[in-house]
């Protein structure tokens, strides 16, 4: 006869002296999430958040929150300092991520209903002037489309080191505050939210209380000094500065209402739940406001009588490129606009970003596509950031951040399409040079768009 035995309460089991750290951070992206994947522009369609990818965001703000400790010339030790940190393929990372509890959202490639258009659609789409990787076009596959919702668990385990611990938590403020996820983090896609935090006393949900211009504000300015190490930093490495704050947008001018109901029917022909749409939309509000300005100050136009939304472009590359074009100007566009305008060689909305590809109008008199890019390097990521913060009450309020780092590839800039000119002239806009609209005399043009949140 079996003998029953009496229940026993499990043992107690007391982490060991000095053992590593583990919390856990729950996250929504509050913004479409872009791309992803393994495969360019594409979700990915088994693990749409991939630990490998936050580890490298992560590596990007531990170097932008870090590097002034290492000066002008130390490079080499902060190279050796982050594999230490977060490994190499020689030595593993004291800091662990694990992404766990997944909810993918809502992967739209289309809308629904009768439209059937893309997010990139430039005449339908709302924000299709961020989504520009998203437009059908010839030759080029078809985009993989946007997920919205996404919500995941990230197990972070901290190294045991007191320095080491606070860079990797410095590391996390500043991904979850300036970063995100997946592709065109820098134009907000893939924002992230921390909603809670289980572990770490300390390492947030990092919020302002509310969004009260002067209560974020103060609240920025607090935590850069307490995450972001001052200094120069290496040569070439992008930086967070305490010095520069980001700018807040005042949403002027900006009808709220509009693109809403735009938002709201694309989301709904897209069946999405109404309640989860209505989620959605105040970040997405925050969003789209820094974005649309920026449309509206490099798509600057001269009006033309009927009002349309086209014409020729205030800004000086459309005639630097005729200027550089055997053919030169024809046609409708046989002077430069305006007329007075003298050749500077200048392309300032490089401040924006490599390549810019220019797409003449006027096929048979116009240059062909011309792109703007490095002589060396074809890319170079934006030194603008701009994107939705969350604050503590609920609210969010949009914002914009200029990195410390180039502002322009080394070596210099070249055309390819319509022709090379001798040089091209990197030095910035004189305050005449810079006498067109939007720019009305400032000759930094990153710091003249920040001027119009």
């Amino acid at each position: 006869m079996s003998r029953k035995l009496p229940p026993m309460a499990p043992p107690q089991i007391q982490p060991r002296a000095g053992a590593p750290e583990i919390h856990i951070r729950s996250y929504q992206i509050i913004t479409p999430l872009f791309g992803g994947g393994v495969e360019p522009q594409h979700a990915d369609p088994i693990t749409i958040v991939r630990a490998s990818a936050i580890r490298g965001h992560l590596r990007f703000w531990w170097r932008a929150t870090q590097g002034g400790r290492y000066g002008r010339d130390g490079l080499a030790r902060m190279k050796q300092d982050e594999d230490a940190l977060w490994g190499s393929t020689s030595s593993p990372s004291m800091a662990q991520v694990e992404v766990r509890n997944v909810k993918p959202g809502i992967l739209i490639t289309k809308a629904g209903g009768n439209s059937g258009f893309f997010f990139g659609d430039p005449v339908r789409s709302p924000i299709s002037y961020a989504a520009f990787p998203l437009r059908q076009t010839t030759g080029r596959a078809e985009p993989g489309g946007l997920s919205f919702g996404v919500e995941f668990q990230l197990a972070v385990t901290l190294p045991t080191d007191r320095a080491r611990r606070q860079q990797v938590i410095a590391a996390l403020w500043a991904w979850e505050t300036f970063g995100g996820l997946g592709a065109r983090t820098r134009r907000g896609f893939g924002a992230l939210k921390c909603t809670h935090v289980k572990g770490v006393t300390d390492a947030g949900p990092w919020q302002p209380s509310r969004n009260d211009e002067h209560t974020v504000t103060a609240w920025l300015r607090e935590c850069l000094e307490h995450f972001v190490q001052p200094g120069e930093g290496p040569e070439n490495v992008p930086m967070l500065d305490r010095t520069l704050l980001p700018t807040l947008g005042r949403q002027r001018n900006f009808n709220v209402n509009q693109f809403e109901e735009k938002m709201r029917q694309l989301l709904t022909d897209s069946r999405c739940p109404p309640a989860q749409v209505s989620n959605w939309l105040p970040a997405l509000v925050a969003w789209y406001y820094p974005l649309e300005q920026m449309r509206r100050f490099r798509q600057t136009r001269y009006n033309n009588n009927r009002g349309q939304p086209f014409g020729r472009s205030y800004w000086p590359e459309p005639d630097e490129i005729r200027w550089c074009y055997p053919k030169g100007f024809r046609g409708r566009h046989a002077q430069p606009q305006p007329p007075n305008r003298r050749r500077t060689n200048k392309f300032p909305r490089a401040a924006f970003g490599l390549p810019i590809v220019f797409q003449f109008k006027d096929q048979a008199i116009d240059p062909p596509q011309t792109t703007l890019q490095g002589i060396h390097h074809d890319r170079l990521a934006s030194r603008l950031i701009l994107r939705p913060l969350a604050c503590a009450d609920g609210n969010f309020v949009s914002m914009a951040l200029v990195l410390k780092a180039p502002a322009l590839p080394p070596g210099g800039l070249r055309l390819v399409g319509a022709g090379q000119p001798a040089g091209i002239n990197t030095n910035p806009l004189t305050a005449q040079e810079a006498g067109f609209q939007p720019l009305n005399g400032n000759p930094d043009v990153l710091q003249a768009f920040l001027d119009t949140l």
